[in-house]
């Protein structure tokens, strides 16, 4: 593929222009290209090597920033505009000029030149395929093919509305917890970095012989006193290392996804997002058409969590080899037994799709329920440990004051 900029004047007379990839080495097919839906060009000039890699990078690594609540209103507004007869290429016209995302309109504009020089949607979209997930690509595949693209239009985005409160819901929910312990921490640094060396200085002017309790606190004060800016510096450097390679690297991710499912609360949090989200997914997939084996291959490219994907790569497996539906997700051990006899009551009467989208809504709202009630589930632990905390600290402190009164009373 080749990058070309152009310039060019639709029938309207309005002047537009953008940079577009096309498998072409010569001007004149790329004018012929953009000439196809009665346009004028203006200006055409291939891109070079380095300028070419520089626009990929930032189209690639800019572009999949696209939220999906973004992209399920404007599946949504494309829908609309299709079911009440508005031609495709005039609908995608309108849906780009509505955005306010220049990027998006950019990539909006290539795939309406892709329909107007021959393309069908479903392949326009899939040259997309760093912004569109592959459930929509699929969707609006079998709708073209079944002339229903409105109504498969309307399924990814009600799909993406539903993904996007699973994970806005356990985002929600794993964020307080972090806040209160990040904030514990803080008043942690505060007590050994400010408090503590002026009750030292009031023992050191008392003169009074302090317990191990209390030089083990003076010691991590000191520490703190010293270190406080490496501290800051190792505290922030850990955790955008910590990112990275969860982000970057498998096996960590996989390590660390297994430690956040044994937390307790968190764990049960991640656990009913990660079902809910997988069973939702397989339910559309399934609904739209697509195989089992390709649907849980789908699967296993989406789920966010490592543990899960790999047992969905074992699934898929399982199901490649001639096991059942049922028995592969049980070997899985990961899918509690509810959901296992769920889906076997689905393969069993052929409503596994049913079956699957009742079990997503059921965890859908365990979930909501969880974040309803997350902090009166979460305000005893932070209670226990914020009380040991500082019932450590004060009886360092007040230990030596106790042994003072103590001393002037025996005198």
């Amino acid at each position: 593929m080749n990058y070309f900029r152009y310039k060019m004047m639709k029938p309207s007379g309005e002047v537009v222009s953008g940079i577009v990839s096309l498998p072409y080495e010569d001007i004149l097919s790329v004018i012929s290209y953009l000439e196809g839906g009665e346009n004028t060009t203006i200006f055409v000039k291939k891109m070079g090597v380095f300028s070419s890699f520089i626009f990929r990078f930032l189209k690639t690594g800019i572009h999949r920033k696209i939220e999906r609540k973004f992209l399920a209103e404007w599946f949504n507004n494309l829908s609309m505009m299709i079911k009440a007869g508005m031609p495709l290429a005039t609908a995608l016209e309108e849906s780009a000029a509505g955005s306010d995302r220049s990027d998006f309109k950019s990539n909006v504009n290539d795939m309406i030149l892709n329909i107007r020089q021959g393309s069908s949607f479903s392949a326009a979209v899939e040259r997309q395929s760093h912004i569109f997930p592959k459930t929509a690509m699929y969707l609006i595949r079998i709708g073209e093919e079944s002339g229903t693209l409105d109504d498969r239009l309307k399924d990814a985005a009600d799909h993406l509305t539903r993904i996007q409160a699973i994970i806005s819901d356990t985002r929600q929910a794993l964020l307080y917890p972090f806040f209160v312990f990040v904030t514990m921490g803080g008043g942690m640094i505060f007590w050994f970095y400010y408090v503590v060396p002026k009750i030292v200085g009031l023992f050191k002017d008392m003169d009074v012989t302090l317990p191990p309790l209390t030089l083990f606190i003076i010691a991590i004060s000191k520490f703190v006193q010293t270190y406080f800016f490496e501290i800051i510096v190792f505290s922030f450097l850990l955790g955008v290392l910590t990112v990275m390679l969860y982000k970057n690297f498998k096996p960590f991710k996989k390590i660390l996804d297994g430690v956040f499912l044994k937390i307790p609360v968190a764990g049960t949090l991640i656990q009913a997002s990660s079902l809910a989200f997988i069973t939702e997914y397989f339910s559309l997939l399934l609904n739209a058409g697509i195989d089992i084996i390709q649907s849980v291959k789908i699967l296993e490219e989406s789920v966010g969590n490592e543990i899960y994907r790999i047992k969905l790569g074992e699934i898929k497996t399982n199901l490649g080899a001639g096991a059942s539906i049922c028995d592969s997700f049980t070997r899985a051990r990961v899918f509690p037994g509810f959901i296992c006899r769920m889906i076997n009551i689905g393969e069993i009467s052929g409503t596994l799709p049913h079956q699957l989208s009742y079990i997503a809504r059921d965890y859908k709202q365990k979930l909501t329920t969880l974040v309803a009630g997350l902090g009166k589930m979460i305000e005893p632990l932070v209670l226990v440990v914020a009380g040991i905390m500082f019932a450590v600290i004060m009886a360092g402190l007040f230990l030596p004051i106790y042994d003072l009164v103590g001393n002037l009373g025996a005198m």
